[in-house]
């Protein structure tokens, strides 16, 4: 009895499987990543603005604001609101003091109150935050 010779044509079969296999990881990887980075990337969208009075001192600075911002992913979803209180967050490139914004609480009419000794935060539900001055002074 005469046995089958095996067929050795395959072979580049099992290269196009290994190359599959690589260019759909490859490709999974690629597409968690970019979930990742539209999942984590914020756009802040500033609703109002609240300047400091004109003789409102903080350890020798002028010139404050506090600014409520909704915070929304790239997808257009709202995932909260942030005050941002210091000298550079009414700019371009934000910097300051951040203070999260409890979910339930109602942003709107947001009062805010400079004090001598810092800033109370005023939400239209009663909800009240305060933040020293010396949070949001003084740079880095």
């Amino acid at each position: 009895m005469i046995e089958p010779v095996p067929d050795r044509r395959r072979a580049p079969g099992r290269r196009i499987d290994v190359v599959s296999v690589l260019v759909g990881v490859a490709l999974s990887a690629a597409a968690a990543l970019v979930w990742w980075w539209l999942d984590e990337a914020r756009v802040l969208v500033r609703l109002q603005v609240h300047p400091a009075p004109a003789g409102q001192f903080y350890r020798g600075e002028t010139g404050h604001d506090a600014v409520l911002a909704r915070i929304d992913d790239h997808l257009g979803e709202v995932e909260g609101h942030e005050v941002w209180l210091g000298r550079a967050v009414n700019s371009d490139m934000p910097y300051g003091h951040v203070v999260e914004v409890p979910d339930s609480w109602d942003t709107r009419n947001l009062r805010v109150d400079w004090r001598p000794d810092g800033v109370a935060l005023r939400f239209a539900d009663g909800g009240t935050l305060f933040v020293p001055d010396h949070h949001f002074t003084g740079g880095r």
